[in-house]
């Protein structure tokens, strides 16, 4: 079996009988689709999909996972993962939002953290049903993306990306509380991933290390790390400094604090130290960050 590569340009073209003209940016889409829709064997993306079903079902299937996907629930396909889409029901309908990794990635959300928004672990099958207050709220940020994008209003690209990340904590709320809940042994390294970034986030001015949150957790380095690289895609040691990264940033940017007032802030020893791990992870100095936010 050939399985076909397809960027988001010619997906739209072949398989939402859509034409976009040459100017028109693809970059992000919202297309209605429903029983019509042909079967899509065997692609790889090169660009995130999120269905929303609305009604009916139809059959899906997302690297080695099968599933039927039916009214209320939605599914994100990765890039370069093989998707397949068929047996539609006679009363099927949904929403298809396309988008590009750059898209998100251009907005005011730290790059790193968008991958982690991102990753869509393989190990689980990738769809939730919704609540019906979620999915009526879901369903709202597609169509107001789809008139954002067709009319091509003032900040249309802008105000479509803020409902992108929406979409995207959304999902990603409702796969942890999915995920805690479920009784899968599996799912052992999912509940010490989501302790550990609920302990970074309460303790990140204070610990720096794996160990010492392993140590709160009376779990071993070795293992916390194990989970968390397996869970999210990125090492426990970058989640800790993604968090820190991001509060001084936030501190420097909206307060106007001093470097030496973050740093302390921060619970870093000396300025000095705070300045080289602050370089080191953005490429330029807390005083070169700050100025330019200034101008």
């Amino acid at each position: 079996m050939i399985v076909k590569f397809f960027e988001i340009e010619d997906f739209i073209k072949k398989h939402l009988c859509f034409q976009p003209g040459d100017a028109e940016d693809t970059s992000c889409s919202v297309f209605r689709v429903n029983e019509c829709l042909k079967p899509i064997d065997a692609v790889k993306l090169n660009f995130h999909l999120v269905i929303l079903s609305t009604k009916g079902k139809c059959d899906i299937t997302v690297g080695h996972h099968d599933f039927s996907i039916e009214s209320s629930a939605i599914s994100i396909v990765p890039p370069h993962t093989v998707f397949s889409v068929k047996h539609f029901s006679n009363d099927f309908d949904a929403y298809f939002l396309l988008f590009k990794s750059d898209f998100v990635k251009k907005g005011f959300v730290k790059s790193e953290i968008m991958e982690e928004l991102l990753f869509i672990n393989p190990d689980y099958p990738p769809i939730f049903n919704l609540e019906e207050k979620d999915f009526n709220d879901t369903r709202y940020k597609f169509r107001k993306i789809k008139e954002e994008t067709e009319n091509q209003s003032p900040f249309c690209l802008e105000v479509s990306r803020l409902y992108v990340l929406q979409i995207l904590y959304d999902y990603n709320r409702v796969c942890e509380i999915c995920l805690l809940n479920a009784d899968k042994l599996i799912n052992r390294q999912y509940k010490v991933m989501y302790e550990f970034r609920k302990l970074v986030d309460k303790n990140f001015h204070r610990f720096k290390t794996v160990k010492e949150y392993a140590d709160l957790m009376c779990l071993s380095s070795k293992y916390v790390s194990e989970c968390v690289k397996n869970q999210t895609g990125v090492s426990a040691l970058t989640l800790i400094q993604n968090r820190i990264v991001l509060e001084a940033e936030l501190l420097l940017k909206y307060y106007q604090l001093s470097i030496k007032c973050v740093s302390d802030k921060l619970g870093f020893a000396s300025t000095s130290t705070f300045s080289r791990f602050f370089k080191g992870i953005k490429g330029v100095s807390p005083v070169h960050y700050q100025s330019k936010q200034e101008n």
